[in-house]
C-alpha cells in the first residue's frame, strides 16, 4: 500500500472540513445511541429474570430505546448527507482539475497521453475516489471508534469474558494486513487496463467508417476481445483477494459467538454472570459484526481509492504550459522569423531549417510547399504549441517566448486544417470566436466565409444543432464555419493553416476575394498546398524539406523555374 494515495484522499477533503466534522459528529452520536441500548437491555432482562419487572418499568425502557433509535436515525442521516455531499464535491473538483490539466498540458505532453487514459481517470478512478471518501474513510472512523467503544463496554461488564470472545479478532487483523498491498496493486493494474479498454472502444467508434470500408469490423472486434479478456483476467485477480474478507468475517464472528455461548453460558449457570450481562454481551457481539464486515469493505474501498488517487495525482503532476510573461507591446500584428530551426521531440530530422521572413502589420504572406515540407510547423510554433528556439520568432517585435500564452493566443486567430465543431448549435460554435458577438457580426463573418446562405437553408438556421464533431456537415462546410469563427475573433493576426483544402476552387476564390476587401488592417499568414490560395498575397514563401527554397510574389516565382512553378502547373492540369 502506498501512503501517498491515502494522503491524497485526505488532502482532497481539505476544502470540506465542515462536511467531515459534521459527518464525524453524526457518527459519534449514532454510535453512542446504538451502544447505549445493550446497557438498557441488561437491567431490563435482569428484572424479568428476577420477576421484579412491571408494565411501567418495561414501558420506560421501551420509550428510552425508541428515543435512542430516533437519535441514531437522525445522526445517521446527518453523517450520510454530509459525507456523501463531500464525496460528490471532491468528485466535481477532481474532474474539473483533470479537464483543466488536459487543457493546459504542452503539446509534447499531450502527445504521450491517450484519450482513453483521460476517460478512465475521469470516470472509474474518480468514482473510486468518491466511494473511498463518501463511504471508506467515514466507515473506517465508524468501525474503529465503534469497535473500541463496544470492546470497552464489554470489558467494563466482564473483562475475562471480553478477552475470551475477542480471541478470533487478531486473526482478522492479520488477514487484513496481509491483503493491503495485494488489493492496491491489483486495482492499479485493473485501472491501467481499463484505460486500454476505453481507448479501444473510442478508436473503434471514431474509426467506424474506415473499418467498414475495409471490411475489418470483425478483425477489430477480435482485437477488442483480447483487451476485454485481459481486463476480465485482471479484475478476477482482484476479486480473488477481495472475496476472502466476507467468508473470513462470518467464520470469525461465528467463532466469537460460540465462545460466548460456551464461556458465558457456563458463567450464567454457575452464577458468576447474570442473564442481563449475558444478553448485553450478546448484543455487543452482534453489533461488532458490522465493524468486522465494514473492515473488509473499508480496506477494499480505501485501497481502491488510494490507487486511483495516485493515478490521478500522477496526471495532475505533469508539467503544465508556463504561465506569465512580460508586458506585451501594442497589438499590431507584425511577425518576424530569424533563422527558425526546429525538430519535434523524438524526431531525427528537423521540421524547419533556418527559416527567415518578415511580415509587416496588415501585410499578407503565403507559405506553400509539398506535404511534409514543414508548413504547418510554422503555425504550431507561432501559437507556442511547441516552443521555438529563443529569439527566433517575434510578434510585434517581442520574442514569443516572453509572452503570456493567453495574451499571445488572443492576438492570433487560427483556422486549422482539421476543422473541429462541437455537438451544439451553429450559433454556439461560432460564438467561441467572440462570446459577445451580435447577430449582425455573426452573419457578416459567415458571409465572408461563404456559408451564410447555406446556414439559412438548415431547418433551424443558426440554431441548428450539429452532430458530434459537426458530422452532419460536409468537409467544406465545416472548414468555412471554422473560418467564420476565427473572423469573429478580434485578433490582429489571422493564421490560415490549409483552411480551404476541402473547398472547391470557385468557392475558395470567392472567399479569398471577400477577405482581401474586408480585412486589410489585419495581418494574414496563409499556409496552403494550393497555389491559388496564396497567389494574390503580398509575398510567398516556398518550403522544401523544412527550408526556404524561394521567396517572392506570384509573378516573380512563376517567372523562374523551381518548385513553385512546378506546383502551379500541376494544379492547373488537375483543374482541367
Amino acid at each position: 500500500m502506498k501512503r501517498s494515495g491515502i494522503r491524497g484522499l485526505l488532502a482532497a477533503l481539505g476544502s470540506y472540513r465542515r462536511h467531515v466534522a459534521l459527518g464525524m459528529l453524526g457518527v459519534v452520536v449514532s454510535d453512542g445511541a446504538q451502544l447505549a441500548v445493550p446497557m438498557l437491555i441488561r437491567p431490563m432482562v435482569d428484572d424479568l429474570t428476577a420477576g421484579t419487572a412491571d408494565v411501567v418499568s418495561l414501558s420506560r425502557y421501551a420509550l428510552v430505546i425508541v428515543a435512542l433509535a430516533a437519535f441514531a436515525f437522525g445522526a445517521k442521516y446527518v453523517w450520510r448527507h454530509f459525507m456523501f455531499s463531500a464525496g460528490r464535491l471532491v468528485e466535481m473538483d477532481i474532474r474539473r482539475d483533470l479537464l483543466d490539466q488536459a487543457l493546459n498540458l504542452p503539446a509534447a505532453e499531450n502527445a504521450t497521453i491517450r484519450t482513453g487514459e483521460f476517460m478512465a481517470l475521469a470516470t472509474n478512478d474518480v468514482s473510486s475516489v468518491r466511494m473511498a471518501i463518501s463511504f471508506g474513510l467515514i466507515a473506517a472512523f465508524d468501525a474503529i471508534g465503534f469497535s473500541l467503544a463496544a470492546f470497552g463496554l464489554m470489558v467494563w461488564l466482564d473483562w475475562r469474558l471480553a478477552l475470551w470472545t475477542c480471541i478470533p479478532f487478531p486473526l482478522l487483523g492479520l488477514i487484513m494486513w496481509m491483503s493491503l498491498g495485494h488489493i492496491y496493486d491489483r486495482w492499479d493494474r485493473v485501472q491501467a487496463n481499463f484505460e486500454k479498454l476505453t481507448e479501444r472502444v473510442r478508436e473503434g467508434i471514431a474509426g467506424m467508417r474506415v473499418l467498414r470500408a475495409h471490411v475489418q469490423g470483425q478483425g477489430d472486434l477480435l482485437d477488442f476481445d483480447k483487451t476485454n479478456d485481459e481486463y476480465y483476467r485482471l479484475y478476477m485477480d482482484y476479486v480473488r483477494i477481495n472475496s476472502l474478507f466476507q467468508p473470513a468475517i462470518v467464520l470469525l464472528a461465528g467463532s466469537s459467538t460460540a465462545i460466548l455461548l460456551g464461556v458465558g453460558g457456563l458463567q450464567v449457570i454457575s452464577g458468576q454472570a447474570s442473564m442481563g450481562t449475558f444478553t448485553a454481551f450478546s448484543a455487543y457481539l452482534a453489533q461488532l459484526t458490522w465493524p468486522m464486515i465494514a473492515a473488509g469493505w473499508v480496506i477494499n474501498l480505501v485501497q481502491r481509492g488510494a490507487a486511483s488517487m495516485d493515478r490521478i495525482e500522477r496526471m495532475l503532476g505533469r508539467t503544465r504550459e508556463p504561465a506569465g510573461g512580460q508586458a506585451p507591446p501594442p497589438a499590431q500584428g507584425g511577425i518576424r522569423a530569424e533563422g527558425v530551426t526546429f525538430t519535434y521531440p523524438g524526431a531525427a530530422v528537423p521540421a524547419l531549417r533556418d527559416v527567415a521572413f518578415e511580415l509587416a502589420p496588415g501585410g499578407s504572406l503565403g507559405v506553400v510547399g509539398e506535404i511534409g515540407s514543414g508548413k504547418s510547423t510554422l503555425s504550431v510554433l507561432l501559437l507556442r504549441l511547441y516552443d521555438p528556439p529563443a529569439g527566433s520568432l517575434l510578434l510585434d517585435g517581442m520574442d514569443i517566448l516572453d509572452y503570456d500564452l493567453g495574451e499571445l493566443r488572443r492576438r492570433i486567430a487560427l483556422v486549422p486544417q482539421e476543422a473541429f465543431l462541437f455537438s451544439d448549435t451553429i450559433r454556439e460554435n461560432l460564438l467561441l470566436g467572440d462570446p459577445e458577438a451580435s447577430q449582425e457580426r455573426l452573419e457578416e463573418a459567415c458571409r465572408l466565409a461563404a456559408i451564410h446562405d447555406e446556414i439559412l437553408e438548415f431547418p433551424e438556421g443558426y440554431e441548428t444543432v450539429l452532430g458530434e464533431r459537426g458530422v452532419t456537415l460536409s468537409g467544406g462546410q465545416k472548414q468555412r464555419l471554422c473560418l467564420a469563427r476565427a473572423l469573429l475573433k478580434r485578433s490582429p493576426v489571422l493564421l490560415f493553416d490549409d483552411t480551404l483544402s476541402a473547398v472547391d476552387p470557385d468557392t475558395e476564390r470567392r472567399i479569398l476575394d471577400s477577405l482581401r476587401d474586408r480585412l486589410e488592417s489585419r495581418t494574414a499568414l496563409v499556409i496552403s498546398h494550393r497555389v491559388s490560395a496564396v497567389q494574390d498575397l503580398d509575398r510567398i514563401l516556398v518550403l522544401h524539406q523544412g527550408g526556404v527554397v524561394a521567396t517572392g510574389t506570384h509573378r516573380e516565382l512563376l517567372a523562374r523555374p523551381g518548385l513553385y512553378r512546378d506546383l502551379y502547373e500541376l494544379q492547373k492540369l488537375a483543374e482541367l
